[in-house]
């Protein structure tokens, strides 16, 4: 976990991915772009865990994704320990890619099946010249002992592990090339609920142990909660809340967050039976179309027309720590505005 003093790892400026729309059978015509992030700014320091939370398609794969340049971005800023690599070629990118490792989510299909679990694990090293032969099964045997895995298991090959071992072995991979920065794209979405507590465990095992810094990209929020320092909330492309985990929890300032929250169980029956669920209306809408103004303005239950749904709200400093993007953050706050009823979604085209 991070402490005080700790220096920045990363720094991600108005960072933009784009994907183009073409048209026509013979001849491609741009017809638009799907903004799958648009604008995106957040931080980083050395053993933090940062979270990224969000619902499907809300662009936090793809924040992931390109800041190990898997994607490349639009526009903006990726500075990692000082150096922008957002422009550098693949080239010079490769030099950097044994500092910045990425566990994904779907361990059946992370790992190659026709490659035993030594020469998977022993791969990256094989290719950024560190170890080779003996060396390098040696090495990842103690990958494997690292993650909690029998060291014998490299002979065996994928399809003969279940899931929990399979993102045990993806994250042995990671930590072949001693990473500063891991990117764990829902590393336990896909696996059974025991299986996720002892994922999250070792992670924050190995963060202790390796001095690893993580980008923990999830949409559950309560195994967000539990490993992240920080929290960002992303919707439709864009940032809207960013505030420490305990205090995310304890008072949200955007509405969005508020919607997220209400829907986490809580284990004590008196107060989940009296505390007020919010149910947003309508669907996500098109990120080749965003609304105008606020882009949450459509299913917000805060909604406030006049300026809501003409004025896009910047992710701004409120006097409590948190950073949100809603014109309406302390207002919603101290109860001056409540919830509106009427069920009515604000009408825009997709």
């Amino acid at each position: 976990m991070t402490g005080e003093g700790a220096s920045e790892l990363l720094r991600v400026e108005d960072l933009k991915v784009y994907f183009p729309i073409k048209s026509g059978l013979v001849i491609d015509r741009h017809v638009g772009d799907v903004k799958a992030v648009d604008g995106v700014t957040f931080d980083i320091t050395k053993g933090e865990t940062l979270g990224l939370v969000g619902e499907s398609g809300c662009g936090k794969t793809t924040v992931g994704r390109t800041i190990l340049r898997l994607y490349d971005p639009t526009e903006g800023r990726i500075i990692f320990e000082g150096d922008d690599i957002a422009r550098l070629a693949q080239r010079e990118m490769r030099k950097l890619r044994g500092r910045m490792q990425m566990v994904f989510q779907d361990p059946y299909s992370s790992l190659n099946p026709r490659q035993n679990v030594g020469n998977l694990i022993a791969e990256p090293l094989k290719i950024h010249g560190i170890a080779s032969g003996d060396d390098a099964r040696r090495r990842a045997e103690e990958l494997l002992d690292i993650v909690g895995l029998p060291k014998a298991s490299t002979a065996r090959y994928p399809h003969e592990f279940s899931g929990g071992q399979r993102q045990r072995i993806g994250l042995a991979r990671a930590l072949a090339l001693n990473p500063d920065l891991i990117v764990a794209d829902e590393p336990v979405s896909a696996l059974d609920v025991s299986i996720q507590a002892q994922m999250v465990n070792l992670l924050e095992e190995l963060q202790e142990e390796f001095d690893l810094t993580y980008l923990f990209i999830a949409h559950d929020l309560a195994v967000v909660r539990h490993i992240s320092d920080r929290i960002a909330v992303m919707y439709l492309g864009r940032i809207v809340e960013v505030a420490s985990a305990d205090e995310l929890y304890a008072s949200p300032r955007h509405p969005y967050t508020i919607a997220l929250l209400s829907a986490v169980p809580i284990p004590d029956p008196e107060i989940e039976s009296s505390r007020e669920r919010i149910l947003l209306k309508g669907d996500l809408p098109s990120p080749a179309n965003p609304p105008p103004g606020c882009r949450f303005h459509t299913r917000c239950p805060f909604r406030q027309p006049e300026r809501c749904d003409t004025e896009v709200p910047e992710l701004r400093l409120l006097s409590d720590g948190h950073l949100a993007a809603c014109h309406y953050a302390e207002e919603i706050k101290a109860g001056k505005i409540t919830m509106h009823d009427s069920g009515e979604v604000p009408a825009h085209s997709a």
